[in-house]
Order: C-alpha cells, then sequence, then structure tokens
C-alpha cells in the first residue's frame, strides 16, 4: 500500500511539474519536444539505412559498381546531419527554457516568501526547506524537463527498433527488455540512498555556507582577523568537509559494488542475446546486412531501454529533491488575512486585552496577560531591559504574528478582520536590526515607500529629515552610489550612517503609525539630539512608539510602560512614573548618575 501511494505521489509530483514548466515557455517546450521526437525516427531510419549499404557494398563486389553504395553513404551522411542539427536545436530551446524556467521559480519562491508570515520562517526546517530549493530547485526541474523529452525520443527509437528486431524472432525483444531490469532496480535504490544522505546534510551544509559568507562579508573581516577566527572557523568547515569524504568514500564503494555485479550480468546476457541473433540469422539464411541490422537494432534497442530506465529513476531522484520546492510552494500563511481596510482617517485607538504570546516551538510565554490602550497623535515609549518584551510586543501590534491568547483592537475592531496589506502600508517602522540593502541611496531609501520609489523630491526630504543629506553629498556617486563595499564603485557607510538611511527610509512611508526600535542605538550624542529635535516635528498627529532602554529619550514621549518578564509593570508619564519610586525611577536614576560619571 505504501509503495503505490510513493508511485501516486510520483506521478502527482512530475504532473506538477510539467504544468509549471509548460506555464513558463509552452511554445518552446513543445518545439524542444518535437525535436527529440525527431531525433528518434532518425535513429530507426539509420539503421535501415545500414542495412541497405552493407547489403549493396556486398551486391557490388558480386557486380563492379559501387553507385548504390555510394548513395546509401550519401544518405547515412544526410542522416547524421540531421541529428547533428536536431541535437544543436534541442539544446538552443533547453538552454532558452532554462531561463525562464529559472525566472518563474524564482518569481514563485519570492512571492511565497513574501505571502508567509513570520512564524513560518521561527521554524529552523524551514531555512533547510529554502535551502534545498534554492540549490536544487531550478536544476532539478530541468532535469525533469529534459528527462522527459527524452523519454520520447528513447520510445520513438525504442518502438522503430522492436519492430525491426520482432521481425526476427518476438523472443529477442523480450529478451533484451529483461536483462535491463536488474539494472533499473539497483540504479533507483542507489538514488534514493543518496537522497536520504543528501538530507541528512543539509542543516550542516547549511551552516558551511553560512560561515564561508560569514568570513567573505567586509563589515566582519576586521573582527575575524584580530580575533584570528578564521582559523577556527576553517578548521570546522574542513572538519564538516572530511567528515562527509570518509562517508562517501564508504557509501561509494557499496554502490561501486552493486554496479559491478550488475553489469557483469547484463554484459553476459547480451553477449547471449547476440549469440541467439547469429543463430537465427544462420538459420533464416539472411543476408549481412540483415544480421548487421538485427546487431545495430539490437544495440540501439538496449540503449533506448537503457536511456528509458536512466530517465526514470532520474526522475525518480528529482522527484525526491522537488518535493522540497512543491512543499514550499504549497505552504499557507498561519495568519488568515482580514477584508477591512484599514483607513488613516478613520482610525483613532489601539487596544491590547489581555495578549498572551510565545514563539513556535517555545513553552515559555514571551507576553503575559498584556492590557494597554494606544491613541493616535501620542508618543508612546517602552522601556524595559533586553528580553523583556518590548520588540515582541511591537510585533504583535503590526500583526506580523497573532497572540496565542487575547485580541488587538482598533478602534473596538478586531485586528484580524482588517487586511494584511494595508496594515502595513500604515505603518513605518525602523527595526534594531534594519536590512541594509546593496542598493543605490535613493533604493535604499525609496524602499520605504515603493509608490516614491524614482520621486527624488520626496526622498531628498525624508533624507534630509533623518540628518542623512550631509554625508550623501560627500559619497562617490552622491544618491547613485551602491551601499556596501562588495560591489563594483560601492560605498560603505558607519553603524550611524546607516541608521539615519532606515530612519529616512521610515519617514517615506507617511504612515500614520511610527514604530522605532532603538532609532539611536548607533548614533553619537549630537546625532541623537539633532534626529529627536526632527522626530518631534515626524511624529505629530501620528501614534508613535519607541521601543528603547535609554531613559534619557523619554523627554520627547507622552506616556511610558516599563515592562519586565513579558508584562507591563508600571505605566504614566515621566513625572507620575518618578514620584511613584518604583523600577523606573531606580533605573532612570542608576543611568542619570553613570552619565554624570562618565562626565
Amino acid at each position: 500500500m505504501g509503495k503505490i501511494k510513493d508511485i501516486k505521489n510520483f506521478v502527482l509530483n512530475i504532473i506538477k511539474i510539467i504544468k509549471l514548466i509548460f506555464e513558463t515557455a509552452p511554445f518552446l517546450v513543445a518545439k524542444l519536444i518535437f525535436c527529440n521526437i525527431m531525433m528518434g525516427i532518425v535513429v530507426s531510419i539509420n539503421v535501415y539505412l545500414w542495412k541497405r549499404l552493407v547489403d549493396s557494398v556486398a551486391q557490388s563486389l558480386t557486380i563492379g559498381d559501387i553507385k548504390f553504395s555510394i548513395f546509401w553513404l550519401l544518405c547515412i551522411g544526410g542522416c547524421a546531419g540531421v541529428t547533428n542539427f536536431l541535437t544543436r536545436l534541442g539544446i538552443y530551446y533547453r538552454e532558452i527554457v532554462q531561463e525562464y524556467v529559472n525566472r518563474n521559480i524564482t518569481e514563485k519562491l519570492m512571492g511565497k516568501i513574501d505571502e508567509l508570515n513570520m512564524e513560518c520562517f521561527d521554524d529552523p526546517e524551514m531555512y533547510d526547506t529554502i535551502e534545498k530549493v534554492s540549490n536544487e530547485s531550478v536544476a532539478r526541474c530541468m532535469s525533469i524537463l529534459i528527462m522527459l523529452v527524452s523519454l520520447v525520443q528513447y520510445f520513438t527509437t525504442f518502438i522503430g527498433v522492436v519492430t525491426v528486431i520482432v521481425s526476427l524472432n518476438k523472443s529477442v525483444a523480450l529478451l533484451a527488455c529483461l536483462v535491463m531490469i536488474p539494472i533499473f532496480y539497483v540504479s533507483i535504490n542507489i538514488a534514493y540512498k543518496q537522497y536520504k544522505i543528501y538530507v541528512s546534510r543539509v542543516q550542516k551544509m547549511r551552516m558551511v555556507d553560512y560561515l564561508i559568507g560569514l568570513c567573505l562579508e567586509y563589515d566582519n573581516i576586521k573582527e575575524l582577523k584580530i580575533y584570528n577566527a578564521l582559523t577556527y572557523l576553517k578548521k570546522k568547515i574542513l572538519n564538516i568537509y572530511n567528515e562527509y569524504i570518509d562517508e562517501d568514500k564508504h557509501y561509494k564503494r557499496k554502490f561501486l559494488i552493486e554496479f559491478t555485479v550488475t553489469d557483469f550480468g547484463h554484459t553476459v546476457c547480451s553477449l547471449g542475446v547476440r549469440i541467439f541473433i547469429l543463430y537465427e540469422s544462420f538459420l533464416k539464411k539472411k543476408t549481412i546486412g540483415d544480421f548487421t541490422m538485427y546487431i545495430s537494432a539490437l544495440d540501439n534497442m538496449e540503449n533506448s531501454i537503457n536511456s528509458l530506465m536512466d530517465a526514470i529513476s532520474s526522475l525518480y531522484t528529482d522527484n525526491l529533491y522537488i518535493e522540497s520546492l512543491l512543499a514550499l510552494l504549497n505552504m499557507e500563511s498561519t495568519l488568515k488575512d482580514g477584508k477591512r481596510e484599514f483607513l488613516i482617517d478613520e482610525f483613532s485607538t489601539i487596544e491590547f486585552r489581555n495578549v498572551w504570546f510565545r514563539y513556535p516551538n517555545n513553552e515559555n510565554y514571551v507576553l503575559k496577560g498584556i492590557s494597554l490602550k494606544l491613541e493616535k497623535g501620542k508618543v508612546y515609549a517602552l522601556l524595559g531591559l533586553n528580553g523583556s518584551g518590548k520588540t515582541t510586543l511591537v510585533k504583535l501590534l503590526m500583526r506580523l504574528y497573532d497572540p496565542e491568547k487575547g485580541n488587538i483592537f482598533l478602534d473596538g475592531v478586531d485586528i484580524k478582520e482588517y487586511s494584511l496589506q494595508s496594515l502595513y502600508r500604515n505603518i513605518g517602522v525602523v527595526f534594531q536590526d534594519f536590512v541594509k540593502y546593496p542598493l543605490t541611496v535613493n533604493e535604499n531609501v525609496g524602499i520605504g515607500n515603493i509608490a516614491y520609489m524614482n520621486n527624488m523630491e520626496y526622498i531628498k526630504k525624508a533624507i534630509a529629515i533623518a540628518g542623512a543629506d550631509k554625508f550623501i553629498q560627500n559619497l562617490p556617486r552622491g544618491y547613485q552610489t551602491i551601499l556596501e563595499k562588495e560591489w563594483d564603485e560601492g560605498s560603505e557607510l558607519s553603524g550611524g550612517q546607516w541608521q539615519k538611511i532606515a530612519i529616512a527610509r521610515a519617514v517615506l512611508k507617511k504612515a500614520s503609525i511610527l514604530v522605532l526600535d532603538e532609532p539611536s542605538a548607533a548614533l553619537d550624542p549630537e546625532a541623537e539630539f539633532e534626529i529627536f529635535q526632527k522626530m518631534k516635528v515626524l511624529m505629530k498627529g501620528k501614534m508613535s512608539i519607541l521601543i528603547t532602554h535609554r531613559f534619557s529619550n523619554t523627554d520627547i514621549v507622552d506616556y511610558i510602560f516599563m515592562m519586565e518578564n513579558g508584562k507591563i509593570i508600571e505605566c504614566g508619564t515621566h513625572q507620575d512614573l518618578m514620584k511613584a519610586k518604583n523600577k523606573y525611577y531606580s533605573l532612570y536614576k542608576l543611568q542619570a548618575e553613570a552619565y554624570n560619571d562618565s562626565i
């Protein structure tokens, strides 16, 4: 029952891949199939032409005239020319189709990553799947296409040559098919074992790729040199390679023995079939041309059967790898999209009611019974030590995750009823670990609001508000300078400069909700003061949330939530919390004293 299910899944997967490839470039694929059908027909014609050539040569020796032999030789040459042309044409179509498939799969993969919610990416297995898809999907899809097209060619050849052999003896054709079965079985078995080995190594090889990439990043080189970390990392990488080399030696020795035994058995059986053909030809008084045709037909039949079985074996192997791509494309977001549009003019409050949350595969709650209310037009601060739950709370507000218990409301309406895209359009955010895109300055900022990507007036205004205009003027190509040193004519920015780019990105969003996660973490005191003065203007009329552990930043906020171990332990204005003389008061004093001592 299990094998029947496996076969069914195999066929369904192949059909899905065929559909994916055909929708990419249907006419090119059809032309590729036609080329291979014609090549299969030409092989059968060539077998017959060789028979006629051999017979005409034998006849020429008797009558002393070689013009018929020359004619058949020219026909064989013509066949060879047609075969070469069809082969080159097939390669051309295949390479163009591959480019289309590459583009199509990349588009689907990027679309799926955009569609899936954050929770999907909290699972390490997700990254193993992405690694397998990135490394194998295009090559395996093309391999499936090539094998399927080749199957058509091999089957066409098989039908043609088997007709020739059957005219001599039906048993010969049957025997030639039977002797190929052991090789096919061994090939399938070894392909499955190799896939299992590959799957067992994915996570470690992903680590190797990550470490190599880490060693090549410009920002990391200085630390790697000072700590001499490259020596340790190189040893760690080489140990993994050495482990797999030793394993491969063991496995490949076993595979070699299995193939050698089956190849020997096939050679003996194939020789027996040829002796049988010789015997039959002798009994039936066939010509030398007939005998040559039968042997040539047998060779082509064995080759076509062998190729058919290799193609099926390759399809089986490719199917094992392609399951990761199909699984990823079939994944669905665990966040259900709402239908209600989030409109700026109608929005006034966000409320958390007894919200509990923990990350997937984690037993401990990160947020515990959070209840709070935020109003449009006010600036809020989320304060607390690292791990207190500040950033997680904001992730739920942005609906990157849903609460496990409790609800979040926008003006009394559950946030789940709003469409995700309309929510995201109205939230501007500067994450602590913001993305450094290897793009131009204007693209790095413009990505905050794609509609303004080519509007330099708005981009320059956003950059000026973030205080990034001065250093951008000194870059080699100004706003067209590619950021990151790894690229031609690229420039490296300091941490503070990058932070200003990230702030400009959020400014350009023109969102009604602004979230700033440690926005001044990499800024010097002068730049920090300048940024916060400009942010006072930027925050006007918006709901702004400042995540910070710097208590000096609280002078621009209207209300403070103090968090600890996933709970809100205090809330109020700065004056209220200082009067209460609890946790906020003691931490504020501690930071103030540390600052005074450093002066």
